[in-house]
């Protein structure tokens, strides 16, 4: 399939969770093209790098008739408003337009006010489509704004590979990945993990991926109850994120607030059980009994009759890591894509 008349919509950053779906588009479809709105150098000006920006996306609308639609992805606050001004370009021209919302807090973002939640609907009324990541988030979009232009499109990932599982264990790695921050509730784990005996007793492994608070998540983990135990590894991707995931045995994201998260997505790709929190579009990938288990955000404490199963029930990370593996495959990247050009071809057969 060639994709050479959608134009991607999305920040430059690679490193969020929008620019991790981009960039997994940018591999499966052949023809990809994106222009960014949102620098990834902190240091750009983003004003004057967004009106460059949205010059150059109105230049190349006016002189490449190929192009019909516009793949635009957004989050909440400034990357709703900047993504709005290209939707409205876009659709002066008369191009089709898909709004992809991403973003655990977009609903909050809305809800801000009743001039938000005025326009926001009158953005996304406009719009030809727009893509909800889960079916929750769909419902809630057509009861409180009231949209009838929906569709569910799950975040792809790609394949990884199987490594088998262990037969017995008498310890666990778990795998955070995520940005360093109280939202993602990786400072409530690093101190609930302090008083776990599992974790006393070297047991549990904990391996931390991302960016934030580095400091602060440092100068925790370096005193004297977690050294040996917790492991900062900061950044990672590529080759060096595929092999912390082969080798861990349960990821774990106790989220505040989400959208649906890559990470999970691609940890389930791995044929990995989960332990993450009922927010946002976790629960229609993470089913306790089945895959993983699920928490209340906040209420990390409830991690202990978790551990306690897997401990005393060993095969359940294998159990639960193969389902993961097997509902993974809804959301692979070739069946995304498939979905997205479906989508694709109704909007370009209808007038």
């Amino acid at each position: 399939m060639k994709f050479n008349h959608v134009l991607f919509i999305g920040p430059q950053n690679e490193k969020g969770g929008i620019g991790a779906v981009l960039e997994t588009y940018r591999a499966e479809m052949e023809g990809f093209r994106m222009i960014s709105t949102y620098p990834s150098d902190a240091r750009t000006n983003k004003q004057i790098y967004f009106l460059k920006q949205l010059i150059s996306i109105l230049k190349l609308l006016i002189t490449d008739e190929e192009i019909k639609i516009l793949h635009i992805h957004c989050a909440s606050r400034g990357s709703f408003i900047r993504k709005s001004m290209v939707a409205v370009l876009a659709n002066t021209l008369g191009k089709k337009t898909i709004m992809h919302i991403h973003g655990g807090l977009f609903h909050r973002f809305y809800q801000s006010s009743r001039l938000m939640t005025f326009l926001v609907r009158s953005i996304l009324r406009t719009c030809d489509r727009v893509i909800c990541l889960t079916t929750e988030w769909s419902k809630t979009f057509r009861k409180e704004l009231d949209l009838i232009n929906l569709s569910v499109v799950l975040n792809p990932v790609r394949s990884y590979p199987f490594q088998p599982y262990r037969d017995s264990f008498t310890s666990i790695t778990m795998l955070f990945l995520g940005t360093i921050t109280d939202n993602k509730g990786i400072f409530e784990l690093v101190n609930y993990l302090h008083s776990n005996p599992a974790y006393l007793q070297h047991k549990i492994k904990l391996i931390i991926c991302g960016e934030g608070e580095s400091d602060r998540l440092l100068s925790l983990i370096n005193s004297e109850n977690h050294v040996g135990k917790i492991f900062y590894a900061g950044w990672v991707n590529g080759v060096q994120k595929d092999e912390l995931i082969a080798e861990t045995d349960i990821f774990i994201l106790p989220s505040h607030f989400e959208g649906l998260p890559m990470a999970i997505l691609e940890a389930m790709s791995a044929g990995k059980p989960i332990i993450s929190t009922s927010v946002g579009g976790i629960p229609s990938i993470v089913q306790p009994h089945h895959n993983g288990w699920l928490i209340e955000p906040g209420k990390i404490n409830q991690l202990d009759s978790v551990i306690d199963q897997i401990f005393s029930e060993p095969a359940i990370i294998s159990r639960y890591g193969f389902n993961s593996l097997t509902d993974a495959k809804k959301f692979h990247v070739n069946a995304i894509v498939s979905q997205l050009n479906t989508i694709y071809k109704e909007l370009l057969t209808t007038d």
